[in-house]
């Protein structure tokens, strides 16, 4: 079974970040919460998250951030297994640019859930079980 992750001290930095006003506080916590190299791997994550979201291939990814194919393939897991989080900010960060996400992403990314809903139900298991 997957680890929970969710506890007292989560919520609370959740609750932490949520009560910040703007990107300028919100870039300050994390500099102060962060060392360089996890604000910087956490920037590199939600990049990969997005070009994957764009339907960039891992070659030209790995190019573009020097992420690891690894890295990739568990952000990939993320936007297809995981609780939607990347997907959310996402459509956020899209719809703040640029209104609405287009209809061919939109299928795109149902398409990828409901292959992977499928691949689970075929062999019984969930992608973060250990």
């Amino acid at each position: 079974m997957a680890e929970k992750i969710e506890n007292n001290l989560t919520e609370q930095l959740c609750e932490a970040i949520l009560s910040l006003k703007d990107k300028r506080e919100i870039s300050n916590f994390l500099e102060d919460v962060c060392t360089i190299s996890e604000y910087r791997a956490l920037a590199q994550r939600f990049e990969v998250a997005r070009l994957l979201d764009e339907g960039v291939k891992y070659e030209e990814i790995v190019a573009r951030t020097g992420a690891s194919t690894a890295t990739i393939s568990r952000v990939k897991r993320c936007l297809v297994y995981g609780k939607d989080g990347y997907s959310r900010a996402l459509a956020n960060l899209d719809a703040k640019r640029h209104g609405d996400r287009s209809p061919r992403v939109q299928r795109k990314v149902q398409f990828e859930k409901e292959r992977a809903e499928i691949k689970r139900q075929m062999h019984g298991d969930t992608p973060f079980e250990k």
